[in-house]
């Protein structure tokens, strides 16, 4: 051997007893039956290459040796390796290992068992994973055996820092049905909800509904591609597409809170802002497709700038009295509750402190539907009780309207409407017309005053209030005019009590005064003209009559006589 050859070959020596010197002990994180054990906890991550393939078991330490480690991901994707050491004292034999919080693009597994060949696996977003809206894969572990864990990850961006667990294949199934369920469930109300207010947007045009049901179809699109429902189910893969209807959910959510808030008006400054982020939303959508790395980053930022505002505008209308508001920020609640705890993690600040956060905030924004769905059926009660009120308001104002102010009874006005009713209606020939004209006011109020005269008025009123007991309506025209409608069945009765209630006001002391009245019936005419020129005429003929009779007591006058 030459002299450089030896050289080169101590050397070669020498790297690797330094090397192996510098790989790392790892520690043997035990594994527990009956709890998933956290494996990020005690393994590391490492820089990956682009292309590159794990050694061997027996290399294993000297190749990690020679790889950056890393304290975490960075949000913005990129290509790592995971390593962990985990020995199992447990009496089950099979076991999942979970990769979780995250969206993980590709991830592939080897598990290297004593001196067996590795057991490997893919996962992630782009495979067919064996359980339904999770990335976990099955692996087994001799009892007593210590394994090697070895991951690689590689994503165009991560939504938080991922999680990476170990636990039963019998306790792993049932987390994933039970999260299932759960996720499905609340896609299923938040499609029903949209659905539902959309329906009721058409039915009444009101832009709240439309704006919420809008931003509940978005919520379920956004959260559909978070679930990998599409991928799984359908095999559409469009990792630029994800966070799109998050963008939308800001832009909706704006337009809905100002507007069930009535910002515009109670807080133009507030709706400004608002609009601000909306616009906002609208600018950073493009980096879905142009900076998808960004894109999971800048839609949390704006998420959470909308949920400050909303949070801010639901406090400040509810302080203004504005009852609506407290369902709505009961709903706003429930989501920043989950809120508080994902998007922190979201933008890196903090570690995961659940085990599935997207389904965590899933059931927030389900729980945050639903309340804002009572909010909106609360604002129409209130509206309801609100219309009523000036349904209440605007009957009182007829009725002040339809009233004579200083008897109580029917004005023109009301006598006006009636008498179109009537003379149209279907048993209009069986109606009666009085028209009546109290004589003597003039000279009453002449001589003893006007509040003589308004006593009178009102004395003759209540006395033709007793023709009510036959379903008459009696009216005053203006001045010294009534009028009185019935049926023609009454005629006989009513001239008793016109000459009745003459003798009565003579009795209360307005003496000098007198009844003239005239009567018309629907059968002798075909409008409502005809019947007042009728009933006048023979008003004024009695009047004249009693005028010109020399005796005037006693003489039998018939005012139906033409």
């Amino acid at each position: 051997m030459t002299r450089p050859a030896l050289v080169a070959w101590i050397a070669a020596r020498l790297w690797l007893l330094v090397s192996l010197a510098a790989a790392p002990a790892f520690a043997q994180t035990p594994l527990s039956p009956t709890e998933p054990v956290e494996l990020t906890r005690s393994g590391q991550f490492y820089l990956a290459d682009a292309r590159e393939e794990p050694p061997d078991a027996d290399r294993l330490a000297e190749w990690l040796a020679r790889k950056t480690p890393v304290d975490q991901v960075s949000l913005l994707g990129g290509r790592y390796w995971f390593h962990a050491t985990v020995r199992n004292d447990a009496p089950a034999t099979q076991w999942v290992i979970d990769p979780h919080a995250s969206l993980m693009e590709h991830v592939g597994g080897w598990v290297y068992v004593g001196a067996q060949p590795p057991q490997t696996f893919v996962t992630g977003y782009h495979a067919d994973t064996p359980y339904m809206l999770h990335y976990g894969s099955d692996i087994t572990l001799p009892r007593g055996s210590s394994a090697h864990v070895l991951l690689r990850i590689d994503s165009r961006y991560f939504a938080r820092l991922p999680g990476i667990d170990i636990q039963t294949k019998a306790d792993y199934r049932r987390i994933v049905i039970s999260e299932n369920v759960l996720a499905l469930f609340a896609l299923g109300a938040l499609l029903t909800l949209a659905l539902y207010n959309l329906f009721m947007f058409l039915g009444t045009r009101d832009k709240a509904l439309l704006y919420y049901a809008l931003y509940l179809l978005a919520a379920t699109a956004g959260w559909g591609l978070t679930f990998h429902l599409p991928a799984q189910w359908l095999g559409w893969h469009g990792l630029q597409w994800h966070y799109l209807p998050f963008f939308l959910m800001v832009v909706f959510n704006t337009l809905f809170y100002i507007e069930f808030l009535q910002l515009r008006e109670a807080a133009p400054r507030l709706a400004w802002a608002g609009y601000a982020n909306l616009v906002l939303a609208l600018v950073l959508l493009p980096s879905c497709f142009i900076a998808t790395s960004w894109a999971h980053t800048l839609a949390t930022i704006t998420i959470s700038i909308s949920l400050t505002l909303a949070l801010v505008a639901g406090l400040l209308r509810l302080w203004s009295g504005y009852l609506p508001a407290r369902y709505f920020l009961a709903a706003f609640l429930a989501l920043l509750l989950p809120a508080l705890v994902i998007l922190p993690a979201n933008l890196g600040l903090s570690q995961g402190m659940v085990r599935n956060p997207e389904l965590i905030t899933l059931l927030g924004s389900t729980a945050d539907a639903i309340l804002l769905a009572f909010a909106l059926a609360d604002k129409i009660r209130l509206l309801g009780i609100e219309k009523d009120g000036y349904l209440v308001q605007l009957h009182r104002a007829l009725d002040l309207a339809s009233t004579d102010a200083l008897t109580g009874i029917g004005n023109r006005h009301a006598f006006d409407r009636a008498l179109s009713a009537l003379t149209v209606a279907d048993s209009s020939a069986g109606l009666m017309l009085v028209m009546i004209d109290l004589d003597g006011l003039k000279r009453i109020n002449d001589e003893r005053g006007h509040a003589h005269g308004d006593a009178l008025l009102c004395e003759f009123s209540r006395q033709l209030q007793t023709l009510r007991d036959r379903d008459m309506t009696v009216f005053r025209l203006g001045g010294d005019e009534f009028a009185v409608l019935g049926d023609m069945r009454h005629e006989d009765e009513t001239r008793r009590d016109m000459r009745r209630f003459e003798e009565r006001l003579h009795a209360a002391g307005f003496e000098g005064c007198g009844i003239s009245f005239g009567i018309a019936f629907g059968s002798e005419i075909t409008s409502s003209s005809q019947l007042l020129i009728h009933a006048d005429a023979r008003m004024y003929r009695h009047k004249s009559t009693k005028r010109d009779a020399l005796d005037g007591a006693g003489q039998a006058f018939n005012p139906r006589r033409a």
